[in-house]
């Protein structure tokens, strides 16, 4: 199972030079990409910035979002919430990049990604944000793109 974060979910939702790779790797997983709750409001980000940069025609950002709930009602997204395992998780991942040497100086929300992905058992992160993957990596995750 894949945990997915926003910079590769969002990619499922509006259309991006690599998408189609994205959708191949939903469908052929066999099972709803794995995310946090806090990923429902980063796509909140993702849809309005696209939509005022002109990516979108306007007023669009709504109706992706509303395609994003109904697929979490449906099941097709499954949204882990922040509860004390993740908690633990999150603090866990922040003690030992900060305490590697050198400091791997890993940003709260993509701290918040991992500690989701790990609370639920995830092996596999999802993403193309650099800094994402590079606290993947080392923390233990696999990851796709390759």
């Amino acid at each position: 199972m894949s945990y997915w974060d926003t910079s590769a979910l969002a990619k499922l939702y509006v259309a991006e030079p690599d998408s189609a790779l994205f959708e191949q790797k939903s469908a052929t997983e066999g099972q709803a990409p794995v995310t946090a709750r806090v990923t429902l409001l980063e796509m909140r980000r993702v849809a309005f910035r696209k939509e005022a940069e002109g990516f979108l025609q306007p007023l669009f950002a709504e109706t992706i979002l509303r395609r994003l709930a109904a697929h979490v009602q449906a099941g097709g997204v499954r949204v882990v919430e922040s509860d004390l395992a993740v908690m633990a998780e999150f603090d866990g991942i922040m003690a030992g990049c900060y305490r590697r040497t050198p400091p791997l100086p890993v940003r709260t929300l993509d701290a918040l990604h991992l500690a989701s992905a790990r609370a639920v058992g995830q092996s596999e992160i999802v993403a193309t944000d650099a800094r994402l993957r590079e606290a993947a990596l080392f923390l233990g995750f696999s990851l796709f793109p390759i």
